[in-house]
């Protein structure tokens, strides 16, 4: 079900952070830089999984999310939910449904727990060493901020890469 480790020579420069299975409770406990990237790094997931030869597409950041488009969009959306909540101004949610709506066809955007509702949120999400190796990854990339909000947690666990159980829209 899952990877323990990235293919080598995946760059790990892409990641959407989920160090727990909520998309706002992940949003607020984010840093604010963090917290900006990912608004940009949800659409190239995004595109990476709807747009032809798009960059990123071999990434296991985007496999992960294949045929969870709409999920994935969600989590964009209440990123930048939260990041506007700060006083920030954002164009990435714009950019997020039209991208999802000229790949789909789909214009609205369910929230979590609809989706969730509908079977349409990734199996992988709740997984404990999924969201485990992400809050590593954060103790790892900001001890200072993120050792008080994960205490126990090691900062040497590598990235577990799910597989989708879904096929993606555009193959690679």
């Amino acid at each position: 079900m899952v990877c323990p480790s990235a293919r080598p020579g995946i760059p790990q420069r892409m990641q959407t952070f989920l160090p727990r299975p909520g998309f706002v409770d992940t949003a607020r406990l984010l840093d604010m830089r963090r917290l900006g990237k990912q608004r940009v790094e949800t659409i190239q997931v995004l595109r990476a999984l709807t747009v032809p030869g798009y960059g990123w597409r071999h990434h296991p950041a985007a496999a992960m999310w294949a045929g969870y488009e709409e999920a994935l969009v969600r989590y964009g959306l209440d990123v930048c939910e939260v990041w506007c909540e700060s006083g920030k101004a954002d164009t990435c949610a714009t950019t997020l449904v039209t991208d999802l709506a000229g790949a789909t066809g789909q214009r609205a955007v369910r929230t979590q727990d609809q989706l969730a509702a509908a079977g349409e949120l990734p199996r992988w999400l709740g997984d404990q060493d999924f969201h485990r190796s992400h809050q590593s990854a954060l103790v790892r990339k900001d001890p200072e901020f993120y050792r008080r909000v994960f205490p126990d947690v090691p900062d040497d666990l590598a990235y577990v890469w799910p597989q989708s159980d879904r096929t993606r829209r555009v193959p690679v």
